[in-house]
């Protein structure tokens, strides 16, 4: 959204702060003290307790095992999960994607492009023990995964390009992408292919299949993908049976959102 010519008058800086801190505990790893919230927020210790202290007034902090320490509360989850469930795409998928993990044996997700992250509205478990690590709600970096390179491939060639701009290029295997040009060429090959097959590209050990879902423009809007350990793959028939199933899946979606195309 572009700032208004009033900005200033608007824009509420403590609501502004109060939402940081969300942000700030939902990306840090381990619950935060609350010198480290403030050091974060570059705010005063007193600044940093008064948001604290409403944020824990309406649940959406807690205090962590560890005393004097924060995550975050249910409440937050719960907004999540609304915003997740508000999503038209996600009543479509659900009983498709729940068919796909049943067929398979393979955990199945959807997933939409959300800022510079790959973002997990819907996930269905395998029912063996071979189950993701990916559930609803999971968040990853897009540049640097199959589903990520899917996804990306919505993008124009200047958007792609803006993207890139904006990676710090973190390399979690041989293969990520480490700047634009790689990004490009991984982009495109996925879009042309229609479909991506990872083996160990994320993390070693783990393998994935993903294929766009397009809306009635016919452009990507979201990626069904099946994912798991190797342990829980079949390779011998990745591309003969869970590609063709996966791109079945991912057809019914779009027809869902009124893509009439092949």
């Amino acid at each position: 959204m572009p700032k208004a010519s009033n900005h200033d008058v608007y824009f509420v800086p403590g609501l502004h702060r109060g939402l940081r801190v969300l942000e700030i505990l939902g990306a840090h790893e381990a619950p935060m003290s609350l010198s480290d919230i403030a050091r974060a927020m570059e705010l005063s210790r007193s600044s940093a307790f008064r948001l604290v202290y409403t944020l824990r007034q309406m649940e959406f902090i807690r205090e962590a095992e560890q005393a004097n320490t924060f995550t975050l509360g249910a409440r937050v989850l719960n907004l999540g999960f609304a915003y997740l469930n508000q999503q038209p795409i996600t009543a479509i998928a659900r009983p498709i994607l729940a068919q796909l993990r049943d067929d398979t044996g393979v955990s199945t997700h959807l997933s939409v492009l959300e800022g510079d992250d790959v973002l997990y509205l819907v996930s269905h478990q395998a029912r063996s023990g071979y189950v993701s690590n990916m559930r609803t709600g999971t968040r990853t970096q897009a540049y640097a995964s199959a589903i990520g390179w899917c996804l990306l491939g919505a993008l124009s060639p200047h958007d792609l390009q803006a993207f890139a701009a904006r990676q710090t290029w973190d390399r979690f295997t041989e293969h990520t992408p480490t700047d634009a040009a790689s990004l490009a060429t991984r982009v495109a090959e996925t879009r042309d292919a229609g479909f991506v097959i990872s083996r160990g590209f994320r993390e070693p050990g783990g393998s994935s299949v993903a294929v766009p879902v397009r809306d009635n423009t016919g452009a990507i809007v979201a990626c069904v993908n099946l994912s798991g350990p190797d342990s829980g793959f079949d390779f011998d028939r990745i591309e003969t049976d869970l590609v063709p199933q996966t791109q079945d899946a991912a057809l019914q979606i779009s027809r869902g959102l009124g893509y009439q195309g092949g």
